[in-house]
């Protein structure tokens, strides 16, 4: 008896010491043929960019307060209309850029970001 008691003892701290977790999302994800965006502020964005490797783009007009923008990698766009083909080339730098509610510029960046 004193054994079950031991082993629920642990699981019981197992269970809270893994639920205490501190959140480990990251705003700028690229997996599994998609890049995937989420606002993880308090207050909503507009006139949202995201490229990908310089010149492919995916323009969406709001991304709210913590929704998530899930784009499959062969939706991106350069500006001649050329997609991204995944099979010629591998996502090296992903840039968001938007409007936060206050007006004042967004920027992310995963890798190497976006040329000027």
């Amino acid at each position: 008896m004193g054994r079950l008691v031991s082993v629920l003892l642990l699981l019981g701290v197992l269970v809270v010491v893994v639920g205490c977790k501190g959140d480990e999302r990251q705003p700028i994800t690229v997996a599994s043929g998609r890049v995937t965006v989420t606002n993880m502020t308090a207050t909503g964005w507009t006139d949202v960019e995201v490229w990908l490797n310089d010149h492919y783009r995916v323009q969406v007009r709001e991304l709210t307060a913590g929704q998530r923008l899930d784009v499959p990698i062969g939706v991106f766009i350069a500006g001649f209309g050329q997609r991204f083909d995944a099979k010629k080339q591998v996502p090296s730098g992903v840039e968001v850029n938007a409007r936060g509610a206050d007006g004042k510029p967004v920027r992310l960046i995963w890798g190497k970001g976006r040329r000027r």
